[in-house]
């Protein structure tokens, strides 16, 4: 145990003192802290200067329109029933357009029957939707002239139309749609930091046995102890980082909430047994994986091979990621529901079931009772195959081969 500790502190260390966990540390704590301090630096800086200036934006805007229907549509009515901002009836088509290019106005429109207009717009752009609000004016405008002909209130007929509905929902299960953007962000933090971590684990047993370091290290104490303590040690190291970037993002946020308006409170408002079930089976899921990322560095002799030793269980892992992310939008879904009972992704795939959708106590007792019975043997396995590759030297090795002679030897 000693050795144990011996290892997992030089682990930690090598971490910590590293100037990449640092220097990402740091700048992801700091683009929170900005990210969460905007709406405050908005309105001490900024809110009172628009104001003064009287700048147009949104609503405040203008814009243009010919009226070459006049026997059929009213500008007046046009006008008020236009709720996008000031609209500006022109004379003739040329001072229109030159408005439109000047930037005086935002938009132009042509209204040349009861239901048919132009647009005249500068640009293009894809995202454009200024017609849209002068066809809501324009189709309002048509009605009126419609009902006013027939002799009919177009207010009564109005409130019958658009009546207004109201929606009170009653959930009698989980609310996924509230639970789906922390659900998002606890599972995406816990894919990079089993991405980052696990190419770190398999990049410094790889160095390790580069320099031949590890010939000393193996004959002098037990692999459990090596292969613990760097997993243990990256795993440590991964969960403080997360951990750290988690609580910046929090208190950033209670320092600026009265900006915010409340309006991020769901997702720092986690409930406890959604982050129970996160802490168990992202543990359990970080480890497993930082096992297998370990074992498979033990296979090559040089650090610019582990990206190709690494590669099936990284597209694995990327997999497990693209199933639990879609079985957000369906979490009844039966591929979500048979990932989350195998160990490669039962650790995300169960979280968004208990995150999201309906799951009872045994289902997850079962998963949770399969993932450790896996990871535990998972750990055993790497030190094994940590004890036998860190020894071979040359071509990298075929898991295949190294298994194949694990298990034909004494050691099993």
């Amino acid at each position: 145990m000693k050795n144990l500790w011996i290892v997992l502190k030089f682990e930690i260390l090598n971490f910590y003192k590293n100037k990449s966990f640092i220097i990402a540390s740091v700048i992801i704590c700091g683009l929170l802290i900005i990210g969460m301090s905007i709406p405050t630096i908005q309105s001490t800086f900024f809110s009172s200067s628009d104001d003064s200036t009287g700048e147009e934006t949104g609503s405040d805007q203008t814009y243009g329109f010919i009226n070459n229907a006049e026997d059929n549509v009213d500008s007046e009515t046009l006008e008020m029933s236009f709720m996008g901002g000031e609209l500006q009836e022109f004379g003739d088509r040329e001072a229109l357009d030159n408005a439109v290019a000047n930037g005086d106005v935002a938009a132009g429109f042509v209204v040349t029957s009861p239901t048919e207009y132009q647009h005249v717009i500068q640009n293009n752009e894809m995202t454009g939707s200024t017609h849209f609000m002068f066809e809501e004016a324009f189709r309002e405008t048509y009605r009126r002239t419609g009902f006013e002909s027939l002799g009919i209130e177009y207010e009564t007929v109005e409130g019958l139309v658009h009546a207004p509905i109201q929606r009170d929902t009653v959930v009698l299960g989980t609310d996924s749609a509230a639970n789906y953007l922390y659900t998002y962000i606890l599972v995406f933090g816990l894919y990079f930091i089993i991405i980052v971590y696990g190419q770190l684990v398999a990049t410094s047993v790889a160095s390790e046995k580069s320099n031949r370091a590890m010939e000393v290290l193996v004959t002098s104490t037990k692999t459990e102890h090596l292969i613990f303590g760097k997993v243990f040690g990256g795993a440590i190291a991964g969960a403080s980082q997360m951990a750290l970037i988690i609580a910046t993002a929090m208190l950033a946020y209670r320092a600026n909430s009265s900006a915010w308006d409340g309006q991020l409170d769901f997702v720092f408002d986690i409930p406890l047994s959604v982050l129970g079930s996160f802490a168990v089976f992202g543990i359990l899921g970080y480890l497993f994986f930082l096992f297998l990322f370990g074992a498979l560095g033990a296979l090559v002799s040089r650090t610019e091979d582990v990206s190709t030793s690494v590669t099936p269980i990284t597209i694995i892992f990327v997999a497990v990621f693209a199933i639990s992310v879609m079985g957000m939008q369906n979490t009844e879904g039966m591929l979500l529901k048979v990932a989350s009972f195998i160990p490669f992704s039962s650790f995300m795939a169960m979280f968004v079931r208990v995150s999201m959708g309906s799951v009872s106590n045994m289902e997850v007792a079962i998963s949770l009772g399969i993932l450790l019975a896996t990871t535990l043997f998972t750990g055993w396995l790497a030190s094994k195959i940590y004890r036998m590759g860190t020894l071979m030297y040359g071509n990298p090795v075929k898991v295949r081969t190294v298994l194949k002679m694990l298990f034909n030897s004494n050691d099993v």
